[in-house]
This record gives C-alpha cells, sequence and structure tokens, in this order.
C-alpha cells in the first residue's frame, strides 16, 4: 500500500507537507486534508507547535505520518490514476525502483563497504593514481591515467568501474571536462591552427589530418570506454554526465556523435531529465556553437552562398558552377581540415547544418516542453540560427522578444539588399524578459560576424554597451577584426560577390576603422599580438607597405616579451627535474611558452615571407629595391625565410644566410581527396591528390619525448623535442615516399599511440 504523504498545520490549517500527483482529483485531495480516523484515535492537528509567532501563526514539524488511508480511499485512489491513464509516472516508478535495487546491489558488494580510505587500496593501480590526481585536481596526470585506464581488460574494467561510489565517477567525469582540459591540459588552447602552421612547425602529433586536435579526439574515444564499463556494471548515466559527454563529443567537432549521444537518453528512458542546461549543451555541440569545438578556426564556420542556395535563397545555375569550382580550388590548398568525418567526400562540415528547420523546430519544441529559456540557451540558439542564415528570425524571436533590443534594419531579402528608409535604420530599445549581458555580445560578434554583416554586429554590441554600461573587452574586438579580415579575404569576397551579394563584403579600410575604434577613447584598448597580426595582414593584402613597419617593429618586441617568458619557463622546469618533483603547472606553462614563441615566429616570418613576395619594381632606381627592401631584411634577418627571394626590375634576387638553418621540406604523403562537381549535368566525385609536407627545423614542434633526455642548451634554442636524428627521420620518408600509409604513420603522431612512463609529462 502506497505511504501517507505527511502535514503539517499552519495557524490550525493543514496542508499537504509534498505535493500530490498531477491529475489528482480534488475529491481525494479533501479526503486527505478532512478525514478523521476514531479508530486510530489521532487528533486533528497531529502536529507539535515549535514556537509562536508575532502574527499567531506557528512553524510545525510532523511529529509522526499523518491518518493511514483507509482500503476504499486507496482503491479509489488507484482507479482515478490508472483512468487518467497516469502510464508514465508507474513507468518512472519502476525505473526509479530498478535503479535503486541496482544501486544497493552495487552497494552490498564486499569491496563497497570498505572505508574511504582503503577503497583506493583494492582498486587496481591506474585507478589509484587517477583518484590521487583526482584528489589534487591535476588534470595532465588524470588524463595520462586515463589512457592507462582505457587499455585495462573489460572485466577488470568493469569490476573496477562497479566498485567506484556513483558520486566518485561523476566527479571522475567532471574533471575530464573538455573547458577545464583545455585551460589546464591544451597548450594550444585559444588559438587557430591553420594549414601553414601544420605544416611549417610539424604538428602532426597535435592535430589530425582533419584538423582536430588529437587530445579530444582521444578523450572522446576514452570516456565512451569508461561509459561502456558503467553500463555493463548495470547502471545509467546521469544528467550531469551527459553535459560532458556532448562537450566530449563537440570539442572532437562531431556533431553525429553528440547525436548519438543525445538519443542514448531516449533508448535509456530518461528523457525526463532533459533540461534548459542539457538542451544548450547539445545545441553547442550540434551545431558547433563554441569556439573550441571547431578548433578556433572562424573559416571553418562562416556562412558561405553556396551553402545558402536553396535553403535561405535560390541562386541562379551559372553562379552555383562559379561558386562550386571556387570551392574545389579553395580545397586544394586546406588538405581536409573542416571536413566532415562522417562521409566518404570531400564535405564541408558547416554544409550538414545548412538546412533552416533544424534549430528553428528545436527552439519551438523547447518552448513548448515548458524549460526555461535562459540566457545560455537563447545564445546558443542564436549562434546555431546563424549557422543556417536565419538572421530574421534571431532578430524577431530572440533579440527582441526576450533581450530587449529591436531592429529595424533588414539583411536580405531572396539574396538582395533592402535599404530601409533613414529614420526607420535604427536599433531601439524595447522592455526585456533577460537583462543583456557579455554572453549576448559574444552571440551576437558570432552570429552576425559568421553571416558578413559586421556592420550590424558593430551597432548591436555600440548599442548593447552603451544602454547597459558594459566595457567591450579585447576578445570582442579580436573577433571583430578576425570576422572583417574573413569577409574580405579574397576568396570570401569572390563568393560573395559571385552569389551578387556584395553589401556582404566588408571595405578595405574596414579593419583600420575598428582598429582606430579600438585603440582611442573612450575604450583605449590595448592590442596585443593577434591584433598585430590582423592589421598587417591586412595592410600587406592592400599593400600600403609604408604603414606596416611601425607595427611590426611593436609586435616583434611581444615576440621577445614571450622569447623571454620561454625561458623562465625552461629554467623552471629543468629545476623541477633537478629538485625531483612533477609539478603539472610547470609542465604546462613550458608547453604553452613553447607554443606561443613558435606560434608568434611563425607569424612574423609569414609577414616577411608576403611583403617580399609583393615588392614589384619596373625601375632599377626604384627606392623600394634598392633601399627599402634590403634595410627589412637587415632588421628583420631572423624572421626572413632562408633562402629569401624577391622580384626587381632585372630579374630575381635569392639571398641564403650562412649562418643560418635552412629548414628540410619532406613531401610525406598524399591525400585523396573526391570533391562533388557538376559534370555534364550530372553529381560526380572528382579525385585528387593532395600532397601534404612537413618541415623540419629548430622550430619544429615533432615529437614529445621527456624534457630529460635533452641538455639546457638544446631546449632553449630548439622547440624540437625528437631524439631521432634528422637524418635517420629523412631516409625513412623518402624510403617510403610511395606507401601512403607506412609514411603517414611515420609522419604524423595522431594515428598511433605510444606507451609512455609514469614520469614522462604527455599523455
Amino acid at each position: 500500500m502506497l505511504p501517507a504523504t505527511s502535514m503539517v498545520t499552519f495557524g490550525g490549517y493543514r496542508a499537504l507537507f509534498h505535493a500530490p500527483p498531477r491529475g489528482t482529483c480534488s475529491r481525494i485531495i479533501s479526503l486527505r486534508l478532512h478525514r478523521r480516523s476514531s479508530k486510530d484515535g489521532i487528533s486533528p492537528c497531529p502536529s507539535r507547535n515549535l514556537h509562536q509567532s508575532t502574527r499567531g501563526f506557528a512553524t510545525a514539524t510532523a511529529t509522526h505520518s499523518a491518518v493511514v488511508i483507509s482500503d476504499q480511499e486507496f482503491a479509489l485512489y488507484r482507479d482515478l490514476l490508472d483512468r487518467a491513464g497516469q502510464k508514465s509516472q508507474t513507468e518512472d516508478s519502476h525505473r526509479d525502483a530498478v535503479s535503486a535495487r541496482r544501486s544497493h546491489q552495487l552497494a552490498g558488494a564486499p569491496i563497497a563497504n570498505l572505508p574511504a580510505r582503503d577503497l583506493a587500496g583494492h582498486l587496481p593501480s591506474p585507478f589509484q593514481r587517477a583518484l590521487e590526481a583526482l584528489q589534487r585536481r591535476d588534470t595532465r596526470r588524470l588524463l595520462i591515467y586515463l589512457q592507462q585506464i582505457s587499455n585495462m581488460g573489460d572485466l577488470e574494467l568493469q569490476g573496477a568501474v562497479a566498485a567506484l561510489p556513483r558520486t566518485t565517477f561523476t566527479e571522475f567525469l567532471r574533471s575530464l571536462d573538455p573547458l577545464c582540459v583545455a585551460a589546464d591540459a591544451d597548450p594550444t588552447d585559444q588559438t587557430n591552427l591553420s594549414v601553414g602552421i601544420y605544416q611549417t612547425l610539424d604538428m602532426g602529433d597535435t592535430i589530425d589530418d582533419w584538423g582536430v586536435r588529437t587530445l579530444y579526439m582521444r578523450l572522446l574515444r576514452r570516456m565512451l570506454v569508461l561509459i561502456s564499463a558503467l553500463k555493463a556494471s548495470g547502471q545509467i548515466l546521469l544528467p550531469e554526465e551527459y553535459i560532458y559527454l556532448l562537450r566530449c563529443a563537440g570539442a572532437a567537432s562531431d556533431p553525429m556523435g553528440a547525436k548519438w549521444i543525445w538519443n542514448e537518453m531516449v533508448r535509456t528512458q530518461t528523457t525526463e531529465w532533459r533540461q534548459s542546461e542539457a538542451y544548450t549543451e547539445y545545441i553547442s555541440a550540434r551545431f558547433l556553437t563554441r569556439p573550441l569545438y571547431t578548433g578556433y578556426d572562424k573559416t571553418r564556420r562562416m556562412v558561405i552562398p553556396r551553402n545558402l542556395h536553396r535553403s535561405r535563397l535560390r541562386l541562379l545555375q551559372r553562379r552555383v558552377q562559379k561558386l562550386d569550382r571556387l570551392r574545389f580550388n579553395i580545397r586544394l590548398g586546406r588538405l581536409r581540415f573542416g571536413l566532415n568525418k562522417d562521409v566518404k567526400h570531400a564535405e564541408d562540415i558547416m554544409r550538414m547544418m545548412r538546412k533552416k528547420g533544424a534549430p528553428t523546430r528545436l527552439f519551438y519544441y523547447i518552448l513548448n516542453q515548458g524549460h526555461r529559456a535562459t540566457e545560455p540557451l537563447l545564445c546558443a540558439l542564436m549562434v546555431a540560427l546563424g549557422r543556417v542564415g536565419s538572421l530574421r528570425f534571431t532578430g524577431s524571436r530572440i533579440l527582441n522578444d526576450y533581450f530587449g533590443i529591436r531592429m529595424r534594419q533588414l539583411t536580405y531579402e531572396d539574396g538582395y539588399k533592402i535599404e530601409p528608409a533613414p529614420d526607420r535604420n535604427e536599433i531601439s530599445r524595447v522592455p526585456f524578459r533577460i537583462r543583456p549581458s557579455m554572453r549576448l555580445i559574444q552571440a551576437v560578434v558570432e552570429a552576425y560576424g559568421s553571416n558578413g554583416e559586421v556592420a550590424i554586429a558593430c551597432r548591436l554590441i555600440d548599442h548593447i554597451s552603451k544602454t547597459y554600461n558594459m566595457p567591450i573587452p579585447l576578445s570582442i574586438w579580436q573577433d571583430l577584426l578576425e570576422w572583417s579580415y574573413i569577409m574580405s579575404s579574397p576568396a570570401t569576397s569572390t563568393a560573395w560577390k559571385l552569389a551578387g551579394m556584395p553589401s556582404k563584403i566588408p571595405s578595405n579600410s574596414t579593419i583600420e576603422v575598428i582598429w582606430d575604434t579600438m585603440t582611442s577613447e573612450p575604450y583605449q584598448v590595448q592590442p596585443g599580438f593577434e591584433q598585430y597580426n590582423i592589421l598587417i595582414r591586412n595592410l600587406l593584402g592592400r599593400h600600403q607597405f609604408s604603414k606596416i613597419l611601425p607595427y611590426i617593429r611593436r609586435a616583434v618586441d611581444l615576440y621577445n616579451v614571450q622569447c623571454q617568458e620561454y625561458e623562465e619557463a625552461v629554467f623552471e622546469y629543468v629545476q623541477m627535474l633537478r629538485d625531483g618533483v612533477r609539478m603539472s603547472e610547470t609542465v604546462h606553462r613550458y608547453e604553452r611558452a613553447r607554443f606561443m614563441k613558435e606560434k608568434m615566429w611563425y607569424d612574423i616570418q609569414t609577414w616577411c615571407r608576403k611583403f617580399l613576395l609583393s615588392v614589384r619594381s619596373l625601375s632599377p632606381e626604384n627606392p623600394l629595391a634598392t633601399v627599402v627592401v634590403p634595410d627589412f631584411v637587415r632588421e628583420l634577418r631572423p624572421f626572413i625565410p632562408n633562402p629569401a627571394r624577391y622580384r626587381t626590375a632585372t630579374g630575381y634576387v635569392s639571398l641564403t644566410d650562412p649562418a643560418r638553418e635552412c629548414p628540410v621540406v619532406a613531401f610525406t604523403t598524399r591525400l585523396p581527396v573526391d570533391i562533388p562537381m557538376m559534370m555534364k549535368r550530372k553529381w560526380r566525385l572528382q579525385r585528387v591528390m593532395l600532397r601534404r609536407t612537413a618541415i623540419y627545423s629548430s622550430h619544429s614542434m615533432r615529437g614529445h619525448a621527456p624534457i630529460s633526455k635533452f641538455d639546457l642548451l638544446t631546449l632553449l634554442t630548439s622547440a624540437n623535442r625528437t631524439v631521432r636524428p634528422l637524418g635517420k627521420i629523412l631516409d625513412e620518408l623518402e624510403g617510403d615516399s610511395g606507401a601512403e600509409s607506412d609514411a603517414s604513420s611515420k609522419i604524423s603522431g595522431s594515428t598511433t599511440e605510444s606507451s609512455f612512463d609514469d614520469d614522462d609529462d604527455y599523455f
């Protein structure tokens, strides 16, 4: 028989302590509140007053359960529940009972009855070390032991997971959250690893062929091993644990994996656990709304007119053919970066999100289910809607209805710009449900910047900042500069021109206008190296050679500061090894300083190479070729490519510096890529062989040998962590140049996983 619900009394009035089940008839509630039982001799007010308030109300607690329901009342109660069709509540009760029974069985195991301090002694060695790292909040060590745990046998792993307390397992997954791993164990965090960096710095150990960091690919795979062991032990995932799994799928750039994890809640019949936070994480992973989920590469998540065709607008067939040819030419220089792994042919990962119905259906479904519309959820939906180009829906249903921002300017209609009247081209404030914060500003920049509406994004940011007195941080200025640079680049601007929408292309001076606004009153933001990088690249593309040298000098000063930081990190690391201790903070500082130093060197060398390639002189007496270029090479000698080459009026000049190393370029393997193209009115796959190169030099990030195997001079002068000599590596590459699989496995560490000792700092 169901237990009776406890009751309390407030000022002489009875009330149910627990809310009755939904759908309970008012007659039953009345019987429960006003019944009398002379059989049990319970007084009408069974509660005991604890203290009397000034208003005459007494706060009370029930001394025992209320009167037990009679058999007649219980029969009526059960009949009403059956008539109301409360099948879901019965299934929930049955599932809770099964889960409680399983937990009781696991708790009844002999190992689970041990004290907490004795529990670790009965677990396998990798779990013992992982628990120690978990107590110290050491993410790097936890990742190392996670690799060892994933290599355990199935039965041993299942027994260890079953012996762990449920809260400990949840805390274990919480410590492996990709957002925490990115901050504590990823030296490349907040940095875009382009194809140029991938090949010049030889970072095959860090990212795979698709431009995804191998750290998060391995993390997702090993977490799925843990989840499989948990399910094999008869347990199910908690709502919080689904969130960490969704974040792992997003960090691995796997939207299909996120859908599979989301549907796992349907298979385990736990969909009623979905709340606003769970929907936020699912939308973020499904549409890759966080910058981490696309490797901080804005070119992967920008909206291109080819993806808008037949989704938001209709383009002429001749325009579509030109856009396809442009897409083909761009793919030749990007290897497999940004492609969808789940299909065999070359498909951009953003193209699978081009259909406008998915985010809109999610928006209305969440509202119809009665979930609370929080700011993180709405911002994630804004970015998801921006992925499919639904800017008008974003402005009317989210910005206007929830954040009180009314936009009267339209973007485009059937592919063409609509110019409103001057008095209607404004952004006004209306009553809001949610007060805007910095999260909304980030979502606005991402949603509108990725669609080429940089001007609207700037106006919205200015409106929110002035209306709610919020300062604009440096990261927002960086996003505006990056989106302006990407949309004005030759490839992207050509695509918008071919689609007949030139209004999406920022003007040539947009970046300088944003720069002047950022560095002047009232913002007075101090630019960093990344901001100088975008400005200098823009000036080089516009052939503004007279302006770039002062900015390059400031950027070189920032590089020298980073070199000093790297030297201090090396000395601290070596001292730590001599002391015989192991601190993950010191290791991460060294890895981060090592990467940032080489990344900044690569950017400065790219400026120098572009400047030398852009020099054109038709007269032998032109001071640009006779004075400016020699002085430029002399001042920036450590960053000039060796050999350096530039053009003069009489031919080409090639300069080789014997005091500096000459990098060795090796063609490692050929990557077959099938690109769909329209040929003779039929779609066909055109196969191209893309050559992947590796440049071996002192700036190479190849290898992950322990730092104890190198002397101090080598650590200070080289970033390479390979113990094998260069000649042996080149002989292997030349000997296996015809075999794709062998060469690929030898040049890239992403395809194989080496085993390391406990004292190594690689995971």
